[in-house]
């Protein structure tokens, strides 16, 4: 059995936020000025671990946080600088 050339390293929520255009989160990032006095959680990993609630169906604060735990030491490959505490 031959491997399979479209097998993929990332997890299927790495390769739904890889669809996201970072020009687009940038733009409306300067827009609105929402990082502006914001020091490590910023609005890109926001948006990615909202992404990351609508996608669990999580219904407390405590699941969002707890569920991307296991995506610790694999920030870069979803993109996330800080996770949520």
């Amino acid at each position: 059995m031959g491997k399979n050339k479209y097998f993929s390293t990332k997890s299927v929520f790495g390769q739904l936020i890889s669809l996201i255009d970072d020009s687009m989160v940038q733009k409306a990032v300067e827009k609105y000025d929402s990082d502006r006095y914001v020091k490590s959680f910023k609005s890109q990993d926001h948006l990615f671990s909202m992404v990351f609630c609508c996608l669990e169906k999580c219904n407390s604060l405590r699941e969002v946080a707890q569920g991307m735990l296991g995506l610790s030491g694999k920030e870069e490959t979803v993109r996330i600088n800080h996770l949520p505490k």
